[in-house]
């Protein structure tokens, strides 16, 4: 009886070894400072008045993008991040690349996220630190109509 305990124990042991995070899985998920929700408050020095976009920047370098524009409802986006060297570059589920690269920067206290295009016409978006509402976050993936234009 004991052998079959120890036999037991050995191999609950060996499973729960292997059911360990790896290195590998924790790659991707570094703190950054841009970390977080985001509610844009400003795009190229004009009011975003009717237009709402919010975006949320996860540690493991995923990014979900929520954007009501010219419409009644939120469009989702999600998709995947990198930020090097105050460069932030995206793709897309899709395949498809963020428009640009955006430079970025961060005010001191943390709070505000400003974004500006890489290319020409340089366009300017500033985001506030914020928590998204939970309608908003409740919207469905999906693929807007080609004519729809994303914001990143």
């Amino acid at each position: 009886m004991k052998k079959y305990i120890l036999y037991l124990l050995a191999f609950l042991f060996m499973g729960l070894s292997f059911t360990g995070c790896s290195d590998d899985d924790d790659a991707n998920c570094s703190p950054k400072p841009i970390v977080g929700e985001w509610r844009m408050v400003s795009w190229s020095d004009t009011s975003v008045e009717g237009m709402k976009v919010y975006l949320h920047l996860t540690p493991c370098s995923t990014f979900e993008l929520f954007q009501r524009i010219e419409n009644t409802h939120y469009t989702k986006y999600i998709g995947s991040y990198s930020a090097s060297a105050g460069i932030l570059s995206g793709v897309y589920s899709d395949g498809e690349s963020w428009v640009t690269d955006y430079k970025y920067t961060l005010s001191e206290d943390g709070n505000t996220l400003t974004l500006e295009t890489v290319n020409e016409p340089v366009e300017t978006s500033v985001y506030t630190r914020t928590i998204i509402p939970d309608d908003v976050k409740n919207t469905k993936s999906t693929r807007a109509p080609a004519n729809t234009r994303r914001v990143l």
